[in-house]
């Protein structure tokens, strides 16, 4: 089944773009944006990429091999999501070079299909002397992770780990995938902003605009498509042939601004590593402000029943506001 491309993302060059141009632009039309020439000085590019452009895999396991991190199966849906297994990087590049290594004639067909895709690492967390990259000009207004930074969490994790069950490092990620791997449709924790720099590799971006977005759902606005380009039922999402997508590849060294509020779907074309960060400020603050007021009453209205008999209410809608929000896709 085909889907409706109806334009490309425009590209522009980063050195030539004033941060009051990239506000007018796009962050105040939030519209989405590539921009180029901004990762040239990073140690990421140097460090990360084989001389043939590859993912430098012996780097990242030498290195970074004992760190733990999710690994989500491309091949198998849980939910909403993919399914996630936690590995160490050494482990995972293991599996990736047995896979999709050069030498891989002994893999068997279900273990080829089971494309492993690592997402979510908290790597500035992790390494913060190790300074991989800078955050571009155009993204320094972040107050999510300026708030997360300062929080007490990080000044006293143990104790803070020991009281509160809702925590959260940090909205700063490391992706690592093979060719074919991908990410459903999805929009953005807490509809913030986001952007991703592919360091090595190419990816292919589809977005829908926030317009249209009622099209993904089904009759109840509960349930969204998973995979745009599988069979999609006309009966439970009678309104997706007509959404009308724009179309993206990304390349290397090439930075992608995600507005607030755009579903997407991505795919590696080629074997990829990307650093993404999710972000809000005033532009947006609103918005997200708007859904999670809509989401906590959704989840107080689920368990208004058993109010009465329970000790600490407000705590549990809480803790399932924050449970509902970790299950949205980054």
């Amino acid at each position: 089944m085909g889907i409706n491309i109806g334009g490309q993302i425009e590209r522009v060059s980063g050195k030539e773009l004033s941060y009051r141009e990239f506000v007018e632009r796009y962050m105040k039309k939030n519209e989405p944006v590539v921009i180029t020439g901004l990762m040239d000085d990073w140690r990421a590019c140097r460090d990360w990429v084989s001389e043939g452009g590859k993912p430098n895999l012996h780097f990242f396991s030498t290195h970074f091999g004992k760190s733990r991190v999710q690994v989500a199966d491309c091949g198998t849906r849980e939910f909403t999501d993919q399914k996630r297994v936690e590995m160490s990087v050494s482990q995972f590049v293991d599996q990736w070079l047995h896979c999709h290594g050069e030498d891989h004639a002994d893999v068997s067909t279900s273990e080829r299909n089971s494309i492993l895709y690592l997402k979510d690492w908290h790597f500035v967390k992790e390494y913060p002397v190790y300074t991989a990259y800078t955050t571009p000009l155009f993204f320094h207004d972040d107050w999510l992770n300026l708030y997360l930074d300062y929080h007490h969490m990080h000044k006293d994790p143990d104790t803070y780990q020991e009281t509160n069950e809702i925590c959260c490092s940090d909205y700063r990620f490391v992706y690592m995938g093979a060719k074919g791997s991908w990410t459903p449709l999805h929009a953005d924790v807490f509809r913030s902003y986001s952007w991703s720099a592919n360091v090595c590799g190419k990816k292919q971006w589809l977005f829908l605009p926030p317009s249209q977005h009622h099209l993904v759902f089904d009759r109840n606005m509960k349930n969204s498509v998973y995979d745009i380009f599988n069979d999609v039922s006309d009966k439970t999402f009678p309104g997706f042939k007509m959404a009308v997508w724009l179309e993206c590849t990304q390349e290397r060294n090439e930075i992608i601004f995600v507005p607030s509020g755009w579903y997407h779907q991505v795919h590696n074309l080629e074997d990829t590593i990307s650093i993404n960060h999710n972000w809000f400020n005033s532009y947006n603050l609103s918005w997200i402000w708007d859904l999670l007021q809509r989401d906590y009453n959704e989840a107080k209205d689920y368990i208004e029943d058993i109010r009465d008999i329970c000790d600490d209410f407000e705590g549990l809608c809480q803790r399932n506001l924050a449970a509902n929000t970790e299950d949205a896709q980054f």
